[in-house]
């Protein structure tokens, strides 16, 4: 069962650079410049007790240290590998108009409508209520320069942009900053050992401590066709990135690349993860650490690195790859009985203290200082978060009340034999809890169902995913006379034409899937300083038959 995640915050320094700029390696990272009092402790040390709680009876003693390091490095590098398995699948691909999400290496896919269905599986959780921009970009060799068109002031955006790590840079152009970064313009993305001038075309730097970059934007679209093919046509066409070496000349991204046959482009990149033995993800992890070394903050996690073969030591001639040909037989059952137990902890790692509706409504997602566990589950449940100042998003996969009882245990969760009804309030000027989401600025809000695996449903009847009081997928949900909101979500149709407006279908029961579990996700995009406090939290999900 995929549970929430808990979360943290750390802080980012906003610089605006104008003009000719230099830049070298010396300077201080985007993504990971934190003071040492925003970092946090680590968790490691709560991951080595359990660890150690956890010692199989099989360990060979003299394997006990390169089991723990196994386990600490596990975790260290969930987050790593949930991107590094993300982009090889959504990379190899020969260009970026062939198929729904994918794109080259330092280029962008730009989606031509919203995703439908279940086949949409490149994203955990996407969402129906924006459109996809998306790119992986490595900056190792040079930067690449983005353009970002004219956007209306009316119209909700985010180019988030997460390191190697899933830390979002706090530059990341949105409509929240549309007073401070320049939009349209030209922004610089550079990596951690890059050194040079940039040209006085630049409008904006941003800089990043992995050269590994993962471009998720989203622009708020009602839904129409009409819509759809504005934000496609006149906001993502008039995008472009290039590399800095051919900024200010015509540049054309190169297309027919070729493909790799053997990578699984099917199964889901997270499923992926959680299928390696210990030999794979770790050479998996040593050979991403080459281009995305540990950061300055990490240091205490570099000699476990070191002791393992992950990474070489500073003062080695070359670097290190990772292999189980260079272990003892004793060394690789314990680094696998190491990644037995990090898959144990994340999965058995309790959910973050609930909303008294039973919602986990996390307000600290999208930088993660040295909160390793931290942060690998939110790569495992809701990989590509952001960050709370520009969204909060809420899970729901158990009801609130029945007979008078609530919890989290298996009778509670959410399944598509049941009904369930959701009540908002008014809206107020006090934004009180369980009131209709409280948004800022040209923000909005939507809750969307997916299947259990963070899939799409693929929906029987209804033409939609996501409910809003805002026009989402060309639907607008149906207020009651007093301003307030129901929600009802079911797996068949209401006879209630006000209810039939307010329906979310839910799967039915299928082989793999007997109860037909789902899952309802609230985004609250720009959200009000009510719901980044957490004094604002949605109504529960209350089971009605």
């Amino acid at each position: 069962m995929r549970k929430p995640s808990r979360t943290l915050s750390a802080l980012i320094t906003v610089v605006l650079l104008c003009g000719t700029v230099a830049i070298n390696a010396q300077e201080t990272e985007d993504s990971a410049s934190v003071n040492a009092q925003e970092i946090g402790p680590s968790d490691l040390a709560e991951v080595l007790t359990s660890a150690r709680n956890q010692l199989p009876n099989d360990l060979d003693s003299s394997s006990i240290q390169t089991y723990l390091d196994g386990v600490a490095a596990y975790i260290y590098g969930y987050s790593l590998l949930a991107v590094a398995l993300t982009e090889r699948v959504s990379t190899n691909i020969a260009r970026a108009d062939l198929q729904l999400g994918r794109a080259p290496i330092n280029q962008l896919y730009k989606a031509p409508s919203l995703p439908v269905g279940s086949q949409f599986k490149d994203v955990v959780l996407p969402t129906t209520s924006a459109m996809y921009s998306t790119g992986f970009f490595n900056l190792k060799q040079e930067p690449l320069i983005l353009h970002l068109p004219e956007i209306s002031s009316d119209r909700h955006f985010i180019v988030q942009l997460l390191d190697g790590w899933t830390n979002v840079s706090r530059r990341s152009p949105t409509s929240r900053l549309a007073g401070i970064s320049p939009t349209p313009g030209d922004y610089a993305l550079v990596g951690p050992d890059w050194n040079g001038n940039l040209p006085s075309g630049i409008s904006e730097t941003i800089r990043f401590d992995t050269n590994t970059v993962w471009q998720i934007m989203r622009v708020y679209t009602t839904g129409t066709k009409d819509d759809q093919d504005f934000v496609s046509n006149q906001i993502f066409k008039n995008m472009t990135l290039q590399p800095l070496s051919s900024y200010g000349n015509p540049y054309t991204p190169p297309d027919n690349l070729p493909v790799n046959p053997s990578i699984d482009v099917v199964t889901q990149p997270i499923q992926q993860l959680d299928s390696m033995d210990a030999c794979a993800f770790f050479g998996t992890m040593s050979a991403m650490m080459m281009t995305n070394p540990p950061r300055k903050i990490d240091a205490g996690v570099v000699p476990i690195l070191e002791r393992l073969g992950i990474i070489g030591a500073a003062n080695a001639p070359a670097p290190t790859q990772f292999s189980c040909a260079s272990q003892t037989q004793a060394e690789r059952t314990a680094l696998q009985l190491a990644v037995a137990t990090g898959k144990q902890i994340l999965n058995a790692t309790p959910p973050p203290s609930l909303t008294p509706t039973n919602w986990s409504l996390p307000t600290n997602v999208g930088d993660y200082g040295t909160r390793y566990l931290l942060r690998a589950l939110v790569a495992k449940d809701a990989l590509g978060a952001n960050r709370p100042q520009d969204v909060v998003y809420g899970y729901g996969i158990h009801d609130s009340t029945w007979n008078g009882s609530s919890g989290t245990s298996d009778s509670h969760l959410l399944y598509g034999t049941n009904r369930y009804v959701l009540h908002f309030k008014a809206q107020t000027s006090q934004k009180a809890p369980l009131e209709i989401p409280p948004i800022d600025g040209n923000g909005f809000w939507s809750i969307t169902l997916y299947n259990i695996d963070g899939t799409l449903n693929d929906n029987k009847v209804a033409p939609y995913h996501a409910l809003s009081t805002k026009s989402v997928e060309g639907h607008t949900a149906c207020l009651n006379d007093d301003g307030s909101l129901d929600i009802y979500v079911q797996s068949t149709p209401p006879s209630d034409p006000k209810q039939l407006c307010n329906w979310l279908e839910a799967p039915q029961p299928t082989a793999g899937n007997n109860n037909g579990q789902f899952i309802l996700f609230l985004r609250t995009y720009w959200p009000d300083r009510a719901i980044t406090s957490g004094r604002w939290y949605p109504p529960g999900i209350n089971k009605t038959n």
